[in-house]
């Protein structure tokens, strides 16, 4: 990644720049996120909150979601069975393998993911209203060159 990346200004160190800006950045639009979403009825750990944004609409099985969680099989059924508590998914039998489970969202989930769908748009357009069209557009892209060149190529989930 060093390689690729070029020689700024702001290059030195100092807690003033990047990393401040980027957490503390982070740090409101999880905040408001948040605030949202539990405006709209919903109360979601932070954990929780990751399983939902990597859940596919279609499900999927426990072993590949605990992969894509980066968990272990045991603490991603702990987080199913809280998020089953709340009604947000529920455990089924796979279609394709009886003895198999699949992860899928129930009703209350999918008003979940449209709830923040919603969010996403209002947040992401008070975002593009301070910086304006192109610095938006800049920004979008050179956050998702960054993110790959840092993470990897993930699919991004349609949700």
């Amino acid at each position: 990644m060093e390689a690729n990346m070029p020689e700024s200004k702001y290059a030195g160190g100092s807690a003033n720049y990047l990393v401040r800006h980027l957490l503390g950045v982070a740090i409101a639009i999880r905040g408001r996120f948040g605030e949202e979403i539990e405006s709209r009825g919903h109360n979601l750990t932070t954990a929780m909150s990751h399983l939902i944004v990597n859940l596919p609409v279609s499900g999927l099985g426990m072993s590949d979601l605990a992969a894509r969680l980066r968990l272990t099989l045991q603490r991603t059924g702990q987080l199913v069975g809280s998020l089953e508590e709340f009604g947000y998914i529920e455990r089924i039998a796979d279609e394709n393998d009886g003895r198999a489970k699949r992860v899928v969202f129930t009703r209350r989930g999918r008003k979940l993911l449209r709830d923040i769908d919603a969010t996403d748009i209002a947040v992401t357009k008070e975002i593009a209203t301070v910086l304006g069209e192109r610095r938006f557009e800049h920004l979008c892209r050179d956050l998702e060159a960054l993110d790959r060149a840092i993470n990897g190529p993930d699919d991004i989930l349609d949700l």
